[in-house]
């Protein structure tokens, strides 16, 4: 197989020249090639493309792919088979005359097209040229998830073609479906082809981070965040810095976060920027898992996994902190008392379960106030707040439970020894400490007032887990009435710290870890 010059390929997908241009020249300084999406351009497929030809060589040194794809594989030209044909014969005619510039030309070409040449008469073969350039062709597919045997047999047909590189994408509903596309990494691998393979969608996402690694000949990402040219891609920027992945390979040690959904975590940043701060061959991703019991299987159980990776271990959030129990081999004791899992380590043949946000959660106010003997009014009654609760009241704290249904207070109350009150009642107790163990104040989450001001005139200290934004509409009431405040920011660094220490069994870098999740955050 030969040797591709580029592993990073920035997407430029934009309706207008003029921005097409300039991020060509945003990309090409992070990627290693670009790709053009004349199709987004919209470009009619009677009209002479070779102004935009020519200006686009002119705005990056970086190979370029020239794609114009159809609407029936997730492109925007509305073309037939004969209008692309005679397109892409408009694009070679002058392309191909270019000595200077075709060595960095790339064609992508979807199936249904290169077999439609391929297989095309002499005569219709010759309105494209004299010969098409196979050497920089990428033959391409694209389609919804579907059976893997479907998938593999899509490979069968890309791989019947002549073209150099080969580029299968599916969108995958589970990330299941991204099992399909590293086994024929491996096949085009044994086999010497170019193949790149993507996964499309959140689902998919450790196909963008660990494919390079695992056999593709490259990656697509957005030239920029918020111009994505197929759902789940990541910007370049953060392919080649956050994920490193022109730098990792099969023996990159994998963690990682579990959920559903995933959203926008910024375990990856700290984590990642750890690994980094020490000089770690360690990645962390984002794994969007929606079936866990197929995951564990398929992906971590050591002895039945499908997936031939290093995985170290992972951090679990909602909604598998308490099923997650029931697959791990042993369950920490703390974490046992709390009744949720956050953190797994795969030791070998084995798995252990952890629970950080405790210690997390309870070291920051620890620092801040003297829990014994002190009332700690803790708002919520999901997984932060039972760990919360079991934390403070290790260290002597009473505990006040509040929260909108009666039942599911008294239930968590009784397990974790607290007193149990309703939401209306908040503002008529006292307390040393309010803790707000609820999603309100989040970003994008649902305005609303939870805890009314009443709750704050005795000036408790106020401790926000909502770490995104840094300052919580509830912290900056807080803040202006006088209280001491204290951001969810710390829970999220130290429980992050306690899992980095439990991985790699270094100390953390929390300095290095704090300023990057402010800088995020600010």
């Amino acid at each position: 197989m030969m040797t591709l010059p580029m592993k990073i390929v920035a997407s430029v997908v934009e309706p207008t020249l003029e921005r097409a241009l300039a991020l060509m020249e945003h990309a090409g300084a992070v990627a290693d090639g670009i790709e053009l999406r004349l199709d987004a351009l919209r470009i009619p497929p009677a009209e002479d493309p070779t102004s935009v030809l020519a200006s686009a060589i002119g705005a990056t040194s970086k190979p370029i792919i020239l794609t114009y794809r159809p609407r029936e594989e997730g492109g925007q030209a509305d073309a037939s088979l004969s209008e692309r044909l005679s397109f892409w014969s408009r694009i070679l005619a002058w392309t191909e005359r270019r000595a200077d510039v075709r060595a960095r030309l790339f064609y992508d070409w979807e199936m249904d097209l290169a077999e439609a040449f391929l297989h095309a008469a002499p005569l219709e073969r010759a309105r494209i040229g004299p010969a098409l350039p196979w050497e920089r062709v990428i033959a391409s597919h694209h389609q919804d998830a579907a059976r893997p045997e479907v998938v593999e047999a899509m490979y069968v047909r890309l791989s019947a073609l002549p073209a150099r590189i080969l580029k299968l994408a599916i969108f995958a509903h589970d990330i299941g479906d991204s099992l399909v596309i590293f086994r024929l990494l491996e096949r085009a691998r044994q086999q010497g082809r170019a193949l790149v393979g993507i996964a499309m969608g959140m689902a998919g996402l450790l196909t963008r981070i660990l494919g390079v690694a695992y056999g593709s000949a490259f990656t697509y990402g957005a030239a920029v965040a918020g111009r994505e040219a197929a759902p789940g891609q990541i910007p370049v920027s953060d392919l080649r810095a956050l994920y490193r992945v022109a730098e990792i390979g099969r023996q990159t040690a994998v963690v990682g976060v579990i959920g559903h959904p995933i959203g926008h975590s910024l375990s990856p940043l700290v984590h990642n920027t750890s690994f980094r701060a020490l000089g770690l061959d360690f990645v962390y991703v984002p794994l969007e898992v929606a079936a866990l019991d197929r995951f564990m299987r398929d992906f971590v159980r050591p002895e039945t996994r499908q997936l031939c990776w290093p995985l170290r271990g992972l951090s679990v959030t909602i909604p598998h902190k308490v099923a997650v129990m029931g697959f791990v081999d042993e369950v920490d004791p703390l974490a046992r008392r709390v009744g949720a899992v956050n953190t797994l380590v795969v030791e070998g043949e084995r798995l252990r379960g952890y629970n950080t946000d405790v210690a997390g959660g309870t070291e920051p106010l620890r620092e801040r106030i003297a829990l014994e003997g002190a009332r700690v009014a803790i708002v919520g009654t999901g997984g932060a707040a039972r760990a919360l609760a079991y934390g403070v009241r290790e260290r002597g704290a009473r505990v006040l439970l509040f929260g909108r249904r009666v039942e599911r207070v008294r239930e968590l109350a009784a397990e974790v020894g607290a007193d149990a009150h309703t939401l209306d009642e908040l503002a008529a107790c006292t307390f040393d400490v309010l803790i707000n163990a609820t999603p309100v104040g989040m970003a994008g989450y649902p305005e609303q007032e939870l805890i009314p001001e009443a709750a704050l005139r005795h000036r408790p200290l106020v401790y926000d887990l909502v770490y995104n934004p840094i300052e919580t509409p509830l912290l900056h009431r807080a803040k202006r009435m006088g209280c001491p405040i204290l951001s969810g920011v710390e829970m999220f660094l130290r429980q992050a710290a306690e899992q980095f220490r439990l991985w790699t069994g270094l100390k953390p870098p929390l300095d290095a870890m704090r300023a990057r999740v402010y800088t995020a955050l600010s």
